[in-house]
């Protein structure tokens, strides 16, 4: 009796310990990564803040409207979950101090308090950078122009073929359109 009430107890252990404990579930993974309810919470805090300090209203979540906002956040930190694995296994490295700098040239060099959404923007931007960098290195052109455009079909293909390949798993109620 006891070996079967400690198999059951590590099962259990093992089932919350994938699960992310009961605490804060994941809503989507990107591979194998979650996206924890927690963050998408957060990056709705920050643009229903932005909305009240412009006056306008924000949707609530119980609402066509509301689900379809979450829905495009939620998108939003797939890609950048994404786009942090592109890197990793690009070997491209983007230090905390670098994103700290891009805060502070965005806020116009003023010390600001950014939030978590904040701070998320301005890695996936310099991530972006030094993905497009390494990706578009080779890229030869005659003009300007030409090696633009060439740059940027290269990098359109790169993303295309990022999230193509890109597992991504949505939780019940939380996929696009539920």
């Amino acid at each position: 009796m006891a070996v079967v009430l400690a198999a059951i107890v590590a099962g259990l252990l093992a089932y919350f310990a994938v699960r992310g404990g009961g605490g804060d579930p994941a809503v989507a993974h990107v591979g194998r990564e979650p996206i924890r309810k927690s963050q998408l919470e957060t990056v709705i805090r920050h643009f229903r803040l932005e909305a009240q300090a412009e006056g306008r209203q924000f949707p609530s979540e119980s609402t066509p409207a509301g689900r379809h906002t979450r829905d495009r956040l939620l998108g939003l930190l797939v890609y950048r979950t994404e786009l942090r694995q592109a890197a990793r296994r690009l070997g491209v490295r983007v230090t905390r101090v670098q994103v700290l700098r891009r805060l502070r040239t965005a806020s116009g060099g003023e010390e600001a308090n950014p939030d978590a959404f904040a701070y998320g923007s301005a890695e996936a931007q310099l991530l972006f950078e030094a993905v497009f960098f390494k990706i578009t290195r080779d890229v030869k052109a005659s003009t300007q122009a030409e090696l633009n455009a060439r740059r940027n079909a290269a990098m359109k293909r790169f993303v295309d073929r990022l999230q193509q390949e890109t597992k991504v798993r949505y939780e019940p109620g939380y996929a696009p359109g539920s």
